[in-house]
């Protein structure tokens, strides 16, 4: 098929976005209004709100978003439909009853898109915002494959560096052997992905499935596109086509020479969600008991740079409850 053709079927295809948010209002606004303005226009719009206490469906009522607000008390998902006037985009509004983390979103928001028999389904944190034209920028990358992954830039225009891949032994991100983004490339490959600005089509969907709510955050996106690449090929866009519009920020952890900016819990769910990592790797056969020396001699890096550099004897525990929990498969219970 030449390239007109192949635009021409791709303009055909139903698409739709899944954006989850949890206390970001303002930034959530942001980033519908960026949607509703896209060169290819959406055919639907589900928004995930993990219950949010920042007052985000007034927000959204407000913007114009919304007509009416979702009860205030909730055992089950509250879902609001309005049409967006110039775009003529769908908005799905689902007000959860709790707080299912990113990945319990995105399993909420992909499922009921998959089942709404959407071709394309293009994923999104709150805190991101497309430029006008990603979509269809994203979309003319299709017939390379079925996972499309936008590279992301901070507002000041530094680059969101993800020219990695994930060690099959291990689990660890390391960065690619070949020379990534040469000059004359607009694309790499990779075996992972980023649901922060992640076009996937439904074919994938149908062999994989949804995210693995164990995850609740962080991780989730790594093994997903992990499973993703068994089926095909995940293709990293060079151009910047998302903005993202945080940058890591809370706590600094001391890794060797290197540090990380954390929040508490996700220190947590970086170290205990490893584990469901290895599980992964091991249903592949690719598993190697090294993964265990290397977390291992990671959780003690970021124990001595914890006392040594912060003297933060909650952190401390919060790092070896990550490792224990994972250990032992203790997945029930989320740190919030």
């Amino acid at each position: 098929m030449n390239s007109g053709a192949f635009a021409q079927a791709t303009a055909s295809f139903s698409v739709c976005a899944v954006v989850v948010t949890y206390n970001r209002k303002v930034l959530l606004c942001e980033c519908l209004s960026a949607l509703m303005r896209q060169t290819r226009s959406l055919d639907a719009v589900w928004l995930i709100d993990n219950s949010s206490s920042d007052d985000t469906p007034t927000e959204l009522l407000n913007q114009g978003f919304i007509d009416t607000l979702p009860p205030t008390t909730l055992s089950a998902p509250h879902e609001i439909i309005k049409r967006h006037e110039e775009s003529g985009t769908v908005l799905h509004y689902i007000r959860m009853h709790a707080n299912t983390g990113g990945t319990g979103g995105y399993y909420e928001g992909m499922q009921r898109a998959y089942e709404g028999g959407f071709h394309w389904i293009w994923t999104m944190d709150d805190d991101v915002e497309p430029k006008l034209h990603a979509l269809e920028t994203l979309l003319s990358y299709a017939n390379l494959g079925e996972c499309i992954q936008a590279t992301r830039v901070y507002p000041d225009g530094q680059v969101f560096e993800d020219n990695k891949y994930i060690d099959l032994a291990t689990g660890r991100q390391k960065v690619l052997k070949d020379a990534v983004f040469a000059k004359y490339q607009t694309f790499s490959t990779k075996n992972f992905v980023s649901f922060e600005g992640l076009v996937i089509s439904r074919n994938i969907i149908k062999e994989i499935g949804y995210p693995d709510r164990r995850f609740y955050c962080w991780c989730d996106d790594f093994a997903y596109g992990l499973m993703a690449s068994l089926y095909t090929n995940i293709i990293m866009v060079k151009e910047g086509l998302i903005i993202k519009k945080l940058k890591p920020g809370g706590n600094k952890i001391i890794l060797g020479r290197k540090s990380l900016r954390l929040r508490d819990k996700e220190l947590y769910y970086m170290i205990r969600n490893q584990f469901i990592i290895f599980e992964y790797l091991k249903r592949l056969g690719t598993f190697s008991r090294l993964a265990y020396l290397s977390l291992g001699a990671t959780v003690i890096r970021i124990a001595i740079g914890t006392i040594v550099y912060e003297r933060s004897p909650g952190k401390l525990l919060l790092l070896l409850k990550g490792f224990m929990d994972g250990l032992l498969k203790r997945y029930n219970k989320p740190v919030t």
